[in-house]
Parts: C-alpha cells; structure tokens; sequence
C-alpha cells in the first residue's frame, strides 16, 4: 500500500547504517584522526557483511 508501512529488509538497514557512518567518519577526519578511523573501521565491517549477504547495490561502492 504505502511504503512507510513496509518494513525494510536487513540489507537495506546495513546500507543506510553504513552510508551515516561514512558520512561522520569524511566530517570527522576534518579534526579528529582516531575518530574518523574508529568510525571507517565500523563502516567497513557493515561493508564486509553486506558482501556476505551477497547484496547487488554495493558494487557501485567498491
């Protein structure tokens, strides 16, 4: 019917996760070094298991 009441898939929620964390990891590397890797290294574990899930859309990303 409308899709606010549709549930989003596990893979769909991985990738806007993932999509914020990059996000705040490029804004923090402006001032906090740590940070920003603290934050790609989390982004990048939600990458690897976007892979295993085998999800089509990350192809464009890598």
């Amino acid at each position: 019917m409308f899709k606010i009441f549709q549930k989003k898939q596990k893979e769909e929620r991985l990738c806007e996760k993932y999509k914020k964390l990059m996000q705040r990891a490029y804004k923090a590397a402006l001032y906090d070094k740590e940070k920003s890797d603290k934050l790609n290294s989390r982004a990048r574990k939600i990458l690897w298991e976007l892979r295993r899930l085998d999800y089509r859309e990350i192809d464009a990303w890598s």
